[in-house]
């Protein structure tokens, strides 16, 4: 879920300005691939993702002044929106594909699988937004989008006050990351990891930690409450929880029990943590998600979406029609996985509903926090285990029924 960009648009008497351009296109998807293949990296290896808009926002703003003089607002707003779109739909899918060669049953990668759920769950989490355009942006006084209105400052900098300074303060960063990276991987001058574990009694207690530009980037990406945060659930994690545990007696290496017994329990009380937060979330966007059902029942009723000023949603019948396209694609994919027509209908049905109640929990995360601290990771948990209870009810289990799960969270997330 991307953040919204509050861009002025031009009056029905003024001169209509450029915003859906050949080289918006081009660049746009230049940048997601790019900010895509970061945030598969970051999220890879770091176990969380950052949001690409206001950094995709600063090198469209940068890249337009710099190629094109005639470039326009609107054009730079349409290419951090593609690029942070990407960077999205990449967080969807490595919380969760890599689950299928964990479990045995990919191999590899199956290339056409993840492409299909990445581009129809996508397109369908925007069918599912628009009819809750109304309840939480236009209609909605307590949804600041935070991340929205920093990209549409970055943006209206770099039109009114020209690159300089943003530029100045990329590039330094670039260079100061790149410094680091090849001191530390290249020529081995900064060591990148620091640690150390004792015994004592039967305890252990582990201190250490690595020196890595991307995750000191990502500080310099989020807020400082959810630095905070991420700090105390590591140091509680490590510091605490494993000396809570004991058990040293069972690991001949101090250093290697630490992280045992981070692996085997600690960190399942992260994922009841997220799984908590997942329903807390669901919980507080419960009246909006009312709204939000009231707002798509009126619009099939009267056959036509909301119109407010040069604003015009797509009609009623479009976005059905391409939403039935996208579940047959995804009941499809549902099918080439298991194998089975009743687990497929039943995963089937389940991935619509939750697509529709995840989205509108994302849109609200996003609209009161911004979209770097939504918990895209956690909703994946609370997915995953209310796909899998469902298909538990109905007596599904085994290779069919985990599949079959991480098909559903796939497609929701």
């Amino acid at each position: 879920m991307t953040d919204v960009v509050d861009i002025d648009i031009p009056q029905a008497n003024a001169s209509p300005r450029k915003e859906l351009t050949f080289r918006v296109v081009v660049l746009g998807l230049l940048l997601a691939v790019v900010m895509g293949a970061a945030n598969v990296y970051v999220g890879l290896r770091a176990g969380m993702t950052v949001s690409a808009s206001i950094p995709a926002a600063v090198m469209a703003m940068l890249l337009f002044k710099m190629l094109f003089k005639d470039s326009t607002i609107l054009e730079a707003n349409q290419v951090q929106t593609c690029a942070s779109a990407g960077e999205s739909l990449a967080a969807g899918i490595i919380f969760t594909m890599p689950a299928m060669i964990l479990i045995g049953f990919w191999d590899s990668f199956d290339f056409w699988s993840v492409t299909i759920i990445a581009l129809t769950g996508g397109l369908l989490g925007i069918l599912f937004m628009i009819p809750m355009r109304k309840v939480l942006i236009l209609n909605n006084d307590e949804l600041a989008y935070p991340e929205g209105v920093a990209c549409a400052a970055v943006l209206k900098a770099g039109e009114d006050q020209g690159n300089e300074g943003a530029g100045r303060n990329l590039l330094f960063g670039g260079l100061l990351g790149a410094t680091v990276a090849i001191s530390a991987k290249l020529f081995g001058l900064i060591s990148g990891t620091l640690e150390a574990a004792s015994v004592v009694g039967s305890r252990i207690f582990y201190f250490g930690g690595d020196l890595s530009p991307m995750l000191i980037a990502i500080g310099f990406i989020v807020r400082l409450n959810v630095a905070i945060l991420i700090f105390i659930g590591g140091a509680i994690s490590w510091l605490i929880g494993i000396p809570l545990l004991g058990g040293a007696d069972q690991f001949p290496v101090a250093l290697d029990g630490a992280y045992e017994l981070w692996s085997t329990k600690i960190r399942y009380v992260g994922v009841g943590a997220m799984v908590v937060g997942g329903f807390s979330s669901l919980y507080s966007v419960r009246h909006g998600l009312v709204a939000a059902v009231k707002e798509l029942r009126n619009n099939l009723t009267s056959g036509k979406l909301l119109e407010h000023d040069l604003q015009r949603d797509i009609s009623t019948s479009t976005i059905m029609g391409l939403g039935i396209a996208c579940i047959v694609v995804l009941a499809f994919v549902n099918y080439r996985f298991t194998g089975g027509i009743g687990i497929t209908l039943l995963s089937t049905l389940v991935m619509v509903v939750m697509g529709f109640f995840f989205t509108a929990v994302a849109s609200y995360i996003v609209g009161l926090v911004g979209n770097s601290n939504s918990p895209v990771s956690g909703m994946t948990i609370t997915a995953v285990l209310v796909a899998g209870g469902m298909l538990w009810l109905f007596n599904y289990s085994g290779m069919e029924a985990m599949v079959a799960t991480l098909g559903i969270a796939a497609i929701v997330c």
